[in-house]
């Protein structure tokens, strides 16, 4: 069931980074606006200059990243399904708010302060790196962020382990559902093209539970390792 929660997310994540931004913001309302563009100034306080650097900016999502897995790690009874099956339906970030509440999340709006810090990390690394963009091509853009980001998580994808090392495994496993995240919430520093507003939003809120499932069948196959007598 995870697992078909995960591909659905992914899906769902692709659809919404080939939303156009600026239908969407036309729709919203001006207390809506109002309300991000205050949150989006608080998040962008808290964002450090090296967000301009590649490493930088790897740097920042991963730590802020952390900061949601924490954050939701610490959250009881959240009803995950409920989530993904209500994020194609927003529209405002106030809805977005209402639908993690809705689904027992009761640090909502500080969910979604994250989000909009990731967000504004990128749009600081898009506006500071027109040569990377001009001297690069979108694959080999895709190419140095991915490898910046398996260098700062010490991430091995060819790294083998017996299949009863059960904890090597696990931590493995744990740093690829961290990988995924952040080239997901990466795609528009790929695209050069920053279209924030709801639909990033939205669109960091599909990553996080396509990490969250990620993470939920590691830890799955994690305990049936054990349970086979492997190695804890």
């Amino acid at each position: 069931m995870r697992k078909k929660l995960f591909v659905a997310g992914a899906c769902m994540l692709l659809a919404f980074q080939s939303c156009n931004n600026n239908d969407e913001l036309s729709g919203q309302d001006h207390s809506t606006i109002t309300k991000t563009e205050t949150t989006n100034q608080s998040s962008v306080s808290r964002v450090t200059s090296d967000s301009q650097s590649l490493s930088g900016y790897v740097s920042n999502q991963i730590a802020t990243q952390t900061e949601i897995k924490n954050l939701l790690d610490n959250e009881t009874n959240v009803d995950y399904s409920a989530i993904q099956a209500g994020l194609q339906n927003i529209q405002t970030i106030e809805e977005l708010e209402l639908l993690y509440k809705n689904a027992n999340v009761v640090r909502a709006e500080e969910l979604v302060s994250l989000y909009e810090e990731l967000n504004s990390n990128t749009e600081i690394f898009i506006n500071s790196n027109r040569d990377f963009y001009a001297n690069y091509s979108e694959e080999d853009r895709l190419r140095l962020l991915s490898a910046e980001i398996d260098s700062q998580l010490s991430y091995n994808d060819s790294e083998t382990f017996a299949r009863t090392n059960c904890h090597a495994n696990f931590v493995k496993a744990s740093k690829r559902c961290m990988k995924k995240f952040a080239m997901e919430v990466g795609l528009a520093a790929i695209g050069g093209i920053f279209t924030g507003g709801t639909t990033a939003v939205i669109g960091s809120g599909i990553a996080t539970v396509n990490m969250i499932m990620c993470n939920a069948d590691a830890d799955e196959d994690y305990h049936d390792c054990v349970h086979e007598g492997g190695q804890p």
